[in-house]
């Protein structure tokens, strides 16, 4: 396991309203460099990053090590996994934009250990 000791992987994830307000960049750029350095905005605005394995199932039990933080969370990425790959695109979607739980889940994400 990654040993990553930071602020954010030792908060929750806190449920939108819809009045959420979005992230300005300073704040984004500040939460980036709190992330290991492969997380990045895309184009949408959204987090993304892609995790290599070396076979499906591997990336398959991956997956579902994120869908058991999910659910902790309350906070639900979109994956996408094929063979040797699980992609993870994090935003919060009631806003359609990031806010500090988007951050947060990317957190706990990395805190599995796979890079």
């Amino acid at each position: 396991m990654i040993d990553i000791v930071c602020e954010l992987s030792k908060k929750k994830c806190i449920p939108c309203s819809g009045n959420t307000p979005l992230l300005g960049k300073n704040e984004i750029d500040k939460f980036l460099s709190e992330l290991q350095r492969t997380w990045i905005v895309n184009e949408s605005g959204h987090l993304y990053k892609s995790y290599k394995f070396s076979n499906f199932i591997d990336a398959m039990s991956f997956a579902n090590k994120v869908a058991e933080i999910a659910e902790q969370e309350g906070h639900h990425p979109d994956l996408v996994i094929s063979y040797g790959k699980c992609a993870i695109e994090i935003w919060t979607h009631k806003i359609k934009g990031l806010t500090e739980s988007d951050f947060i889940l990317a957190t706990k994400i990395d805190c599995i250990g796979h890079e």
